[in-house]
């Protein structure tokens, strides 16, 4: 399939056209003289059958200083989770996502927003991972609600196939499964939010959803997507009811999901690892 082809079968799979979101933003953006600004990129791949995920993250501020983070856990791992993180790698300005290393994590991004590689390694662990998207990216920018000046110039949420090799002392674990990330650049204040419910999720190639909840500035905020059914359309409505444990961790996440096309996805979860990252700079 050419690139004019699969951009074509992108766009129609949008249930609103404005939607669309441009290729190019895939890769770096200049970033705005102003307080808190940062690119950051996440990718999340979870293996419930086998015990594991795995959450990476990237981030870059207007100076091009940049770090990482990344975990491996789940309860697979009898000696704890693997977590590294490092920070204040000074980058060029002209680095791009095509082909971005720092220390011993690698990110490639193809910069059209449909494939990637992920590459982590450290002490006694290894992360090699493949994404490939399954339905074009969900930009909050273009929906018709709007991105919130202090939550990021634009963010984007995509759902994709995920192959890859978990390695942990010395035990592989291959996977095919699904997974997702995001990519946000701007201002990223989050102490203005008062709560949020962050939800993504799929099922196979044929299903992604994301739900963002936020309680900021008095209102309850909502923007998200469903895809499905060859359709993708912005989140509408959202109900949801939760178990937590004693220290306040999620046990089941529960509830409906409404979009733009009057359909409506049910989801049921629980939860089987919880890890805490602090990508933060």
């Amino acid at each position: 399939m050419t690139r004019e082809d699969r951009i074509l079968l992108d766009r129609n799979l949008l249930a609103n056209p404005a939607m669309w979101l441009e290729p190019a933003n895939d890769g770096r953006h200049q970033l705005r003289d102003a307080p808190a600004m940062r690119e950051s990129i996440p990718y999340i791949v979870s293996l419930p059958e086998q015990g594991l995920a795995a959450f990476v993250y990237t981030w870059v501020d207007r100076q091009s200083v940049a770090g990482y983070a990344c975990a491996i856990f789940g309860p697979a791992l009898p000696d704890g989770p693997v977590v590294g993180r490092m920070d204040g790698v000074q980058m060029q300005p002209d680095d791009n996502f095509d082909d971005w290393r720092i220390g011993d994590f690698y990110l490639s991004q193809d910069l059209e927003m449909h494939r990637a590689r992920i590459e982590w390694k450290t002490d006694g662990a290894a992360l090699a991972m493949d994404f490939e998207a399954t339905h074009p990216a969900y930009g909050f920018a273009n929906d018709p609600r709007g991105c919130w000046e202090f939550f990021a110039d634009d963010r984007l949420e995509q759902g994709g196939l995920a192959r890859g090799t978990i390695t942990v002392g010395g035990k592989e674990y291959p996977f095919d499964a699904t997974g997702h990330r995001d990519h946000s650049w701007g201002a990223r204040d989050w102490e203005i939010t008062h709560h949020w419910k962050w939800l993504v999720a799929q099922s196979g190639a044929d299903i992604a959803l994301h739900v963002f909840q936020m309680f900021v500035r008095g209102k309850i905020e909502l923007r998200g997507f469903v895809f499905k059914d060859g359709q993708q359309a912005e989140v509408t409505g959202f109900e949801c009811d939760f178990e937590l444990d004693d220290a306040l961790r999620q046990k089941t996440l529960n509830g409906t999901i409404t979009d733009s096309l009057g359909r409506t996805t049910v989801f049921t979860s629980s939860c089987f690892a919880v890890q805490p990252l602090h990508p933060e700079p």
